[in-house]
């Protein structure tokens, strides 16, 4: 009986090697390192694999990858003064570098991190004399300024943010120490995450607990002090963290939509008219010269805290429900001032 022989797929050979190529850089990788970043890649391969690739490599490649043999595991990096290989354009480096300059006021530490080498690498594309001058000047002529009073950001301790986002490319539980605002010492849980939420300076993970895993809540990740993944499956591995987080994130005092209509002076309402609360607000100029809009929209804490930030400028007409409750924060406030 005549056996076939299986062919090696040699168009995934040649797509391994382009990776394993542009992964080179000056800071050395073990075989075990470059087989991780493969799988990460969506490669299907053995680390055997990659040993054999990683013999032969260095000979064919020479000008591409150095060896570190002096001791076992070997390493291997770029050649000393070789340029990193690169598939990104001068174009998207420019997209990048703007991205990061739009994220980074508004992200907390660390988040930023998992593509800190690209950004490290459109730095330098950018930096070639090949590049377009108008593409290495084009930061000077862009400017963006985050809305809003930005805070200093809360601070994680090393490695939670790591952990937490292995336990979610993974579906796994979590066992964590976690100390609540209202706690002096930390407590022990069992976690099944559900997605992170990146809000302002906080990042927030989303998650229930073990004992109640049909109540989602979120929790802080800089009030975390250990995080330890177990090989269980968590139980909202499947779940769009969207769907969960439009329901708790905004503090919803209601499921229904309510209908508003606030008044505002002239100055404050003017921006409502080129940037409406959304495609259904309805606004008109009054005699007084003031605006009155309308709208359907969530009734969360994040609609009080919006037109709080108008103070005196805005007047809730509608419903009488939250023109009550302001006029009774209205009262509070006086008090506090005499």
């Amino acid at each position: 009986m005549n056996r076939k022989k299986t062919r090696p797929n040699h168009f995934e050979a040649v797509k391994r090697t382009q990776a394993i190529i542009r992964m080179m850089g000056q800071i050395p990788l073990t075989s075990k390192q470059i087989h991780n970043k493969l799988i990460d890649l969506g490669f299907d391969i053995s680390e055997r694999t990659v040993l054999r690739d990683m013999q032969s490599l260095p000979e064919q490649f020479p000008e591409r990858i150095y060896v570190i043999d002096r001791m076992k595991p070997y390493g291997y990096k770029l050649p000393k003064g070789v340029a990193k290989d690169s598939a990104m354009s001068p174009t998207e480096a420019v997209c990048l570098q703007l991205a990061k300059d739009y994220l980074n006021p508004i992200l907390p530490p660390g988040a930023l991190d998992p593509i800190a080498p690209y950004l490290k690498e459109a730095e330098i594309i950018l930096q070639q004399k090949q590049t377009d001058a108008r593409l290495k000047n084009w930061k000077k002529k862009v400017l963006t300024l985050n809305e809003g009073f930005n805070l200093e950001p809360a601070n994680i301790r090393e490695g939670i943010l790591e952990k937490i986002q292995a336990s979610l490319w993974q579906g796994k539980v979590i066992k964590a120490l976690y100390k609540s605002k209202t706690k002096t010492e930390a407590s022990s849980y069992v976690l099944h995450p559900c997605g992170l939420v990146y809000r302002g300076r906080v990042s927030y993970l989303i998650c229930s607990f073990e004992n109640r895993t049909e109540k989602f809540t979120y929790l802080p990740l800089h009030r975390f002090e250990s995080v330890e993944l177990t090989t269980e499956k968590s139980i909202h591995k499947d779940t769009d963290v969207k769907e969960v987080a439009r329901n708790i994130m905004g503090f919803a005092m209601s499921d229904e939509k309510i209908s508003i209509t606030l008044k505002f002076s002239s100055f404050a309402g003017g921006h409502l008219i080129e940037t409406p609360i959304s495609k259904s607000q309805k606004i008109k100029k009054t005699k007084d010269n003031y605006y009155l809009v309308s709208d359907e929209v969530i009734d969360d804490s994040e609609l009080r805290w919006w037109i709080r930030a108008f103070g005196d400028e805005v007047e809730v007409i509608k419903p009488k429900s939250l023109r009550d409750e302001f006029k009774l924060m209205a009262k509070r406030m006086e008090k506090k001032y005499e």
